[in-house]
């Protein structure tokens, strides 16, 4: 659970201190005043980098040589402390006052889901978009994955650099068999594990989505360029084998995870084609809240960030939000009270980032 927040110098911040209630939190502001860098902060303090650009310099207020942030949680009722100092040719790790060496020390105790606008691309977009989406929720309920798909993607660049720099195909073959091996192997063991997540996100999404939607149905279903209905390892191998001179042809691996996708569909139509932007704002947010559900299933404490969402939704799906994450930490952005005030109980800490107010609406938010 976020308890405060410091930054200096970030974003559009010269000094910005905020507490926060243990449940919601509402940063309300007009446009272009900064609500979108607060929750920027707190997830890039958690995740060690920003969801909205890459960019170091960009993190740092104009003007300024380099920014600071900060913030206090509770981890297992245990106030933990991280620090980033960040400068345009990198940043610098403090976790529980212990200086990082490397991005691969660092141990994420708080955990947060995001959900923005940007995120309608995750069901418009290209693949690799949905691929990235899944891939993050799996690392984070079986870390181990994070290895399997580096070691994967590592390989992969390996065997794509063989097929373009080998011109004699007997030569090429030779070379491609140990990678192919190894790609296999590892191959076989993500699409296993996709596979099997993706049927129990189905499943929690299909039954969010009914309710928010009002009876839709609602499938997400992973696909993959192999049969995984039969001995995954075993059909993977056969139709590498089987491709090998195609691959050698075009000078790259066509068969693979890193070639998946996730077909999403509402009433058997495919989103990415036919739904309309509300219908797109409806599965997404049933995505992100089936997200919640499985983090929170492993025991995980986790605060929901919500960027500019409610201002999208209809009154009968921001009430169903707000209930669904009533027993949680919130912590979201609003322009005007009115989306919300007659579905908010009064138990909650309004932040005016114009005016540096912080004003709690109920006895326990202090």
């Amino acid at each position: 659970m976020l308890k405060s927040l410091k930054l200096v110098n970030f974003r559009s911040f010269s000094k910005l201190y905020l507490k926060f209630h243990p449940k919601k939190n509402i940063i309300l502001a007009s446009n272009a005043k900064g609500k979108s860098n607060v929750i920027e902060a707190i997830y890039m303090l958690s995740f060690l980098k920003s969801f909205r650009t890459e960019r170091n310099h960009e993190l740092i207020k104009f003007g300024c040589s380099s920014s600071y942030a900060s913030f206090e949680y509770l981890y297992s009722d245990i106030l933990n402390r991280l620090e980033i100092s960040i400068e345009p040719k990198g940043k610098l790790v403090k976790q529980n006052e212990k200086m990082l060496k490397n991005v691969k020390d660092y141990t994420q105790k708080f955990e947060a889901v995001l959900f923005e606008p940007f995120d309608l691309n995750i069901l418009k977009g290209a693949p690799a978009l949905r691929r990235k989406y899944i891939d993050s929720i799996i690392t984070r309920i079986s870390p181990s994955y994070r290895d399997e798909l580096l070691s994967y993607n590592k390989v992969l660049m390996n065997r794509n650099k063989a097929l373009k720099m080998y011109r004699d195909k007997n030569s090429l073959k030779a070379v491609l068999k140990s990678y192919d091996a190894q790609l296999i192997t590892l191959g076989a063991a993500l699409i296993e594990k996709r596979k099997t997540f993706t049927e129990n996100f189905n499943a929690i999404c299909k039954a969010i989505h009914n309710d928010l939607s009002g009876g839709e149905d609602l499938s997400i279903e992973y696909k993959t360029n192999i049969d995984i209905k039969a001995d995954i390892k075993k059909t993977y191998e056969e139709a590498f084998t089987a491709n090998i001179d195609k691959d050698i042809d075009r000078k790259s691996t066509a068969l693979g995870p890193h070639r998946d996708d996730y077909l999403i569909t509402i009433a058997e139509n495919e989103a990415k084609k036919f739904a309309s932007q509300g219908q797109l704002r409806t599965v997404m947010l049933s995505m992100k809240l089936s997200e919640l559900k499985m983090i929170r299933s492993f025991q995980k404490d986790v605060t929901l960030l919500l960027d500019d969402v409610f201002s999208e939704l209809d009154k009968s799906r921001k009430k169903y939000l707000l209930d669904a994450v009533s027993d949680m930490q919130v912590i979201f952005t609003l322009q005007d009270m009115d989306d919300i005030k007659d579905l908010i109980d009064d138990d909650y800490l309004l932040i005016k980032l114009e005016t540096n107010e912080m004003i709690y609406g109920g006895r326990n938010g202090r």
